[in-house]
């Protein structure tokens, strides 16, 4: 059961980092995007949004589900 849910938190930590990536080289102001995580059997799917609330700013919001884990993430990026 432990290992189980290990492979799950894998699964989503894939499918954010890949649901992030996904809309990082989009060029307009709100975007979203969608990710898929696999982990020894287990898989997971994320979906998040991101706003350019500058040129040089961004503000992402995701969640990812697993079975019955469920991990949700805010991230800021900015540039120079």
């Amino acid at each position: 059961r432990q290992n189980r849910r290990l492979d799950r938190q894998g699964a989503m930590s894939s499918a954010m980092l890949n649901m992030s990536a996904s809309v990082a080289g989009i060029a307009s102001q709100n975007r979203i995007g969608a990710g898929v995580g696999f982990q020894n059997g287990e898989s997971a799917l994320s979906v998040g949004y991101q706003r350019a609330i500058s040129p040089r700013a961004t503000l992402t919001v995701g969640g990812a589900l697993s079975g019955d884990d469920s991990s949700i993430g805010v991230g800021a990026g900015f540039g120079w």
